[in-house]
């Protein structure tokens, strides 16, 4: 997302001068801990509906929270693939050394229902806090493969490979994204949030990896 939300704040500076966009990016289990101490921002985007309705219970909400697109889990290895991983199963084989993200990620909540839907059960080495975490443990030798989102896994290049797997698109998680309340530019964040859920907007963040919405995601 950190590519797309920033080409998509690019053109909003270029379209209304004068204005800057700044991004602050981390998990959103870690966004939602820093609003809820402090409420300092205008727009918050959420990679899970979990850590939106964090925010939202704070009572820092300033509107209804819009889905944006879904993202999936694919299987990150070393480039080339050399253990020659094809499944999710094949995570759990003897020796396969497997990082995946730790709680309260969506990463986490979304690899436990893959987990449940399959009846596999992983022993992973790592816990990471986040996907770009397991990347490096993955393009490190730490590890042999590991469980990302596919945005990840495309920020990523050419230092792992990956592939995508059917288990993993009942478990696709969805983005939110809503103003906060008592912002300093309400109806600068209200415009931002209408470029980002706009058709351009929307294929930005498909170029970037993400799936767009259909009625199973966004009921």
């Amino acid at each position: 997302m950190i590519t797309s939300l920033s080409a998509i704040g690019k053109q909003f500076e270029a379209e209304n001068p004068g204005t800057s966009v700044e991004f602050i990016f981390a998990s959103s289990s870690e966004l939602s801990a820093e609003l809820s101490d402090s409420g300092d921002a205008d727009v918050f985007v959420s990679g899970d509906r979990a850590n939106m309705s964090v925010v939202e219970n704070a009572g820092l909400i300033d509107a209804a929270p819009e889905p944006l697109v879904a993202n999936s889990l694919v299987i990150a290895t070393a480039p080339g693939n050399h253990d020659k991983l094809t499944s999710f199963a094949d995570l759990a084989r003897p020796g396969v050394r497997v990082a995946v993200c730790g709680d309260p990620g969506a990463c986490a909540s979304a690899t436990r229902q893959v987990e449940d839907q399959t009846g596999v059960r992983l022993h992973p080495q790592n816990i990471d806090s986040t996907g770009s975490d397991i990347l490096k443990d993955i393009a490190g030798g730490k590890v042999d493969a590991g469980l990302v989102f596919k945005t990840d896994a495309l920020n990523a290049g050419d230092t792992v490979s990956w592939f995508a797997f059917p288990e993993a698109v009942d478990a696709a998680v969805m983005s939110w994204i809503a103003p906060i309340k008592n912002s300093d530019q309400p109806e600068l964040a209200s415009k931002f949030i209408q470029d980002v859920t706009s058709a351009a907007g929307r294929k930005a963040l498909a170029d970037g990896g993400f799936a767009q919405l259909n009625k199973k995601f966004a009921s």
